[in-house]
């Protein structure tokens, strides 16, 4: 599949994908004889594990380190599950922080209605 082609089905630019991928935010991308990127199901599922970290706010550094472990094999596992762990708990800490603002921000709403 050509990089146009995945860009369209999951709803990113060619450009976002050549970036993530020049970072290391997904692993190099296979090409063909002139040079132009050819997706695997794998390297997509790459792409789409890249777009949900994004989603999720992740730093392009966590990303990165995350592919560097993963090419690494089974050697790497409990590091990756150490680095995965750690963002767990980012998240986890966000999230509250969140619904500390959303609460904040209804009782705002409330004391603001007319009487």
């Amino acid at each position: 599949m050509s990089i146009q082609q995945v860009a369209e089905k999951l709803s990113l630019s060619a450009d976002t994908i050549r970036r993530w991928e020049r970072l290391g935010m997904i692993p190099l991308i296979p090409r063909d004889h002139n040079g132009r990127r050819t997706f695997t199901e794998t390297d997509i599922r790459w792409v789409k594990h890249a777009k949900l970290l994004n989603q999720m706010n992740v730093s392009p550094d966590f990303q990165i380190e995350y592919v560097k472990l993963s090419m690494l094999g089974e050697k790497a596992a409990p590091a990756r599950q150490s680095l995965l762990q750690e963002q767990f708990g980012q998240l986890k800490a966000d999230h509250q922080c969140l619904i500390e603002q959303i609460n904040a921000m209804e009782k705002l709403v409330e004391s603001e209605e007319p009487a």
